[in-house]
């Protein structure tokens, strides 16, 4: 039992503690001014007095007044050593409440009814406890003799009190589980989107321009998460106006979220990668907030950016893509594009008006100078570019090789497109079949519904897939082949345009040739090209010399040097994409 101090001021007075729900915010009877009415009216009828006590974030003038949720129960319980149970009370003032309690600074404490000092099972037995302790507890609407009978009735509101909060919750739950299978958005939409209901998410015409550029720009792999922020910083966008989370000071306060002012806060390198990895800009909901990897398609929202660039941004996330543009640093022409043969990356400095680059190498590297000066990388880049296009000598080549290799690719295509169109003239058939004998198939039991739907989605696919290939067949190979020597013919005078462009267009060039470039004892000893031109620049790693002369590897990234043959001859072959959604002309170097 416990004993109470005649020495604290209050221990022969009680407190009145009032609860609400956020579960149930629209019930009014249990709202806290009803509450405080009338365990007050009741302290008076039955002529208990109440402490004139005030604590800040705790009561004032003996009226504790609590908002918190009704039934949640986030952490399990834990066995000390000595064999005592633990729990943590999610509710701060019903915590000092206890303590004050049963420290025996008050007699005891007045409340509406059961359900709004014990939220659940647990906090049912901390309340028996106290009683057991002999603390006075009193409930307006409800009176527990000391007997069985008062146990079993106190029994029975607890169980009742729990059944109320736990249907609640499952009420909640269930209402937002059927949104969510209606394809209605229950919660906040992502930066982009505007918030009007669950099913009514329409783009914010503000931000949504800016959130799509970053998709864009990120799928180039020239953007850190970083320098994306930065740039999207610059350009305005902010997060959606939120209100901050309440501190533990101010929930004992009894500050409300209504009171707290929405703000919006700049972009960081987080909220960036949040945005790209976000599947809803392309029409997908999450399912579960629990399980961010579940989501479904036919939601309500507009789609932002189409499924191919969203793939591609998650592509480039997985790989550890290097920032190529810097928003908050100086500008050089080849910042993160220059490395040495031992992967480390060459930093740009100025010096007397120069633009300089240096390298850190790891130990053991073999470059014997680790300085470059920018003129020595336009230099070599120049060399490059004046090889990316055909000589004279190789174009008459080419089209002398092209005129029988061609008629004989074409013959070939002919036939392919014929196969083709047998297997859609078949594909056609079965599915009329299927069509005016279903009923008859359904009779005789020969095809159950499930079959026949089966069926029909196995032939429709098959001719999507015949379909893929014909669209593949449609250009013919000399329409490529003279594709790819425009190309080289609009190349021609690259190296020419480079040398005199401003420096902001030469690193645009760069970028769109070169991907890496690596630089030994100041000269350019490997490079990685992207595709399209590094079928170009490949040739000429067996380019026609004199026997035992050497040429750099393109693309390997070892810097590796091959033997030159004294002869070549060019011969065209088509290949084919696994899909054969794409063809390509390759011109096969025969050395002799």
């Amino acid at each position: 039992m416990r004993i109470l101090n005649p020495k604290n001021k209050y221990s022969d007075k009680y407190l009145v503690y009032a609860r609400k729900s956020t579960d149930d915010a629209e019930n009014q009877k249990n709202s806290i001014d009803y509450q405080r009415n009338q365990s007050l009216n009741f302290a008076i009828g039955y002529q208990l007095d109440i402490a004139d006590y005030t604590l800040n974030g705790f009561c004032k003038n003996g009226i504790i007044e609590e908002k918190h949720s009704a039934f949640k129960q986030k952490e399990n319980i834990a066995i000390n050593k000595d064999g005592m149970v633990t729990y943590r009370i999610e509710r701060p003032k019903f915590q000092i409440l206890v303590q004050k309690l049963i420290s025996g600074e008050f007699k005891g404490v007045i409340c509406l009814c059961w359900d709004r000092i014990s939220r659940n099972n647990r906090d049912g037995v901390v309340v028996k406890n106290l009683i057991e302790m002999g603390i006075d507890i009193k409930f307006v609407q409800a009176n527990y003799d000391k007997s069985s009978s008062g146990a079993l009735h106190m029994d029975i509101d607890s169980m009742f009190s729990q059944h109320y909060s736990e249907v609640i919750s499952e009420k909640v739950k269930n209402t937002f589980e059927k949104l969510r299978s209606e394809g209605k958005c229950v919660y906040p939409a992502p930066i982009g989107y505007l918030d009007k209901g669950s099913d009514n998410k329409p783009i914010d015409p503000d931000r949504a321009p800016i959130v799509k550029r970053l998709f864009e720009q990120y799928a180039t792999g020239e953007w850190s998460l970083a320098q994306l922020a930065n740039w999207a910083n610059q350009k305005g966008l902010t997060t959606k106006p939120s209100r901050k989370k309440r501190t533990q000071k101010e929930i004992l306060n009894g500050v409300e979220l209504s009171d707290i002012p929405k703000t919006s806060r700049p972009v960081n390198n987080k909220t960036v990668e949040n945005i790209l990895k976000n599947p809803f800009f392309i029409g997908k909901l999450k399912l579960d907030q629990k399980d961010p990897t579940k989501f479904r398609d036919g939601c309500y929202n507009q789609p932002l950016i189409d499924v191919i660039l969203f793939n591609k941004v998650q592509e480039v996330l997985k790989s550890r893509n290097v920032s190529i543009h810097y928003i908050d640093k100086g500008f050089y022409i080849y910042r993160g594009l220059i490395r040495c043969g031992c992967k480390r990356g060459y930093s740009p400095y100025t010096q007397k008006g120069i633009n300089y680059y240096r390298v850190r190498c790891i130990e053991g590297c073999n470059n014997p100078d680790k300085n470059l000066n920018e003129t020595d990388i336009d230099q070599a880049i120049e060399g490059l570019l004046g090889q990316i296009h055909f000589s004279k000598d190789e174009l008459k080549e080419i089209n002398e090789r092209a005129k029988i290799g061609l008629d004989n690719i074409n013959d070939n295509r002919q036939k392919e497109l014929d196969d083709l169109n047998k297997q859609r003239k078949r594909i056609y058939d079965d599915l009329n079949f299927l069509t005016k004998n279903k009923i008859t198939l359904l009779r005789n039991n020969t095809m159950s519904p499930e079959e026949i739907n089966q069926d029909e989605i196995r032939l429709k696919n098959e001719l999507a897939n015949v379909d893929e290939k014909t669209v593949a067949h449609q250009e013919g190979a000399s329409e490529m082949l003279k594709y790819v020597v425009t190309f080289s013919e609009l190349v021609k005078r690259a190296n020419l345009y480079y040398k005199h462009a401003l420096d902001t267009e030469k690193r645009e060039i760069t970028t769109q040739v070169f991907t890496e470039l690596i630089f030994e004892d100041r000269k350019l000893a490997n490079y990685v090209a992207k595709d399209g031109f590094k079928a170009l620049l490949e040739r000429h790693a067996n380019r026609k010399h004199a026997t035992n002369t050497y040429s750099v590897s393109s693309g390997s990234g070892t810097g590796i040097r091959t033997p030159i043959a004294r002869t070549r001859t060019w011969s065209p072959t088509i290949r084919r994409s696994p899909n054969n959604d794409t063809s390509t002309i390759n011109f096969t170097d025969t050395n002799y």
